[in-house]
């Protein structure tokens, strides 16, 4: 590092002293330093979590028959492990046959696939996502959490989210609100979003919402919004969609599309919205042409570094929301995935699209980092910056090791260990010695002894956490 650029040092390292007691008098007019730990607020990461969507997952539940094009299935099972819904014959009889031979003619990799017997009511009832459970860490194990899915008389249905606590042998509760999976997003570390169908379908009890959301489910900031689209359907995957703890992409409409300013409204209030980080959500917009174009690019599924966006019918919107993605994460991988034809009644719609179809299962042994508070934009001049962060190691396990990457004034990364902090999960580092002008970059990553690993922000130095100094 050149010399205009600032060291930094743990703050664990002890400072050195003379050893002349010749010079005890001048000594003794050194000021002491300053702890910069002295005042540390220790991160607690919420005994009750719902993990986002875009953190790992065991597998991805889907449905048969008629759920996706076999293609879709084939795409998803390349790199994750799938469970698949099997709905029996009306007979009661199992299709887990004939699904094993549809999915291998089209090349999906079976290993990867788990088939279960589920009745769905219907083999076009096939949205897992609205119906399946909310899955929820209690301290570090994980549990389901079940509601009254706001399709009451699909009672199949609403018997899936038992079933699957019975299947995955974790525990089971259910809160008395209706409510749908498509009409939630959350970023993991206590913000939920949904839009206001969740109050009118609770009797227009928002108090007797927000207090179920925070006793089951951990959130303690429940953002409620408009529906900007207008539709019967009022779920919040058609038009939005948190892809990192501070990014949620939101649909645009053309500004003569009579719901344009109700996009609008809902992009801006999101966009004054504090993510866990501290500063406002940076919100990317996806380009529909509205009408009867489909475009349903935010019912997207994203699923251990991949995304899977549903493509419409206009082959230009559909390679701008392509980029619009990989703009947003540029370390996952993008994947387009085409529906079915319009004359089929599973293709794709602007209100039913992959994410409706899908639902992730949290890996119940990730490592989880949770960062707060963190420095960005600028900031003022100190003598030191505490680089705090949280390690929850949900297998249990010792932590291995927790890093941090650094770059000052735009150098190449420097990586060091952080320290733990007395006898908490929480750990630090310490810059010292920065300058007026000096900007840095900075990444945390972690990893325990069963070789579980998690990178703090979600795309490491390809989008890091930035300050610079006033």
């Amino acid at each position: 590092m050149s010399s205009s650029s600032a060291s930094s040092s743990s703050s664990q390292s002890s400072s050195s002293s003379s050893s002349s007691s010749s010079h005890s008098s001048s000594r003794s007019s050194i000021p002491t330093p300053i702890d910069p730990l002295s005042d540390y607020q220790v991160i607690e990461t919420f005994s009750k979590r719902m993990p986002s969507e875009f953190e790992p997952a065991a597998m991805i539940k889907m449905c048969y028959p008629n759920n996706m094009p076999l293609n879709a299935y084939k795409t998803i099972a390349e790199d994750n492990k799938v469970l698949l819904l099997v709905n029996p014959n009306p007979n009661g009889s199992s299709r887990i046959g004939s699904a094993k031979t549809a999915l291998s003619n089209a090349g999906a990799n079976l290993d990867h696939i788990t088939f279960i017997d589920m009745p769905i009511d219907d083999d076009y009832g096939y949205w897992v996502r609205d119906f399946s459970p909310f899955y929820v860490f209690n301290d570090k194990d994980l549990s389901i959490v079940d509601f009254t899915y706001n399709r009451p008389a699909r009672t199949e249905q609403n018997a899936v989210p038992s079933k699957l606590a019975e299947y995955f042998n974790i525990p089971y509760s259910k809160m008395g609100l209706t409510h749908t999976g498509g009409n939630l997003m959350q970023d993991g570390r206590g913000t939920a979003f949904s839009d206001n169908l969740v109050i009118s379908e609770n009797g227009i009890n928002k108090n007797k919402v927000l207090r179920l959301m925070k006793q089951y489910t951990g959130t303690e900031n429940y953002v409620i919004t408009i529906d900007p689209q207008g539709d019967y359907i009022a779920h919040i995957d058609c038009w939005g969609k948190i892809v990192a703890p501070d990014k949620i992409i939101v649909a645009r409409l053309p500004e003569s599309n009579s719901r344009y300013s109700y996009y609008e409204q809902v992009a801006e209030e999101l966009a004054n919205t504090k993510c866990a980080y501290g500063y406002n959500y940076r919100i990317y917009r996806v380009d529909e042409p509205g009408g009867n174009v489909v475009a349903p690019y935010t019912n997207s599924l994203i699923a251990n570094k991949h995304v899977y966006v549903p493509l419409g019918s206009n082959a230009t919107y559909n390679n701008n929301a392509l980029a619009v993605y990989r703009e947003a994460l540029p370390d996952y991988e993008v994947i387009g995935i085409e529906g079915f034809p319009s004359s089929n009644q599973c293709a794709f719609l602007n209100t039913d699209a992959l994410h409706c179809r899908t639902h992730e299962v949290p890996d119940q042994n990730m490592l989880f980092i949770d960062s707060r508070e963190v420095y960005h934009g600028t900031v003022d001049l100190k003598d030191n910056y505490v680089i705090k962060t949280n390690v929850v190691s949900y297998a249990k396990e010792e932590i291995e090791e927790v890093k941090i990457h650094y770059s000052i004034n735009n150098g190449s990364y420097v990586e060091k260990s952080m320290k733990q902090y007395q006898e908490t999960t929480n750990y630090t580092y310490v810059f010292s010695g920065l300058h007026h002008g000096d900007g840095v970059k900075y990444y945390i990553d972690a990893s325990d002894t069963k070789a579980n690993y998690s990178v703090d922000p979600t795309c490491g130095n390809l989008d890091p956490h930035h300050f610079v100094i006033a």
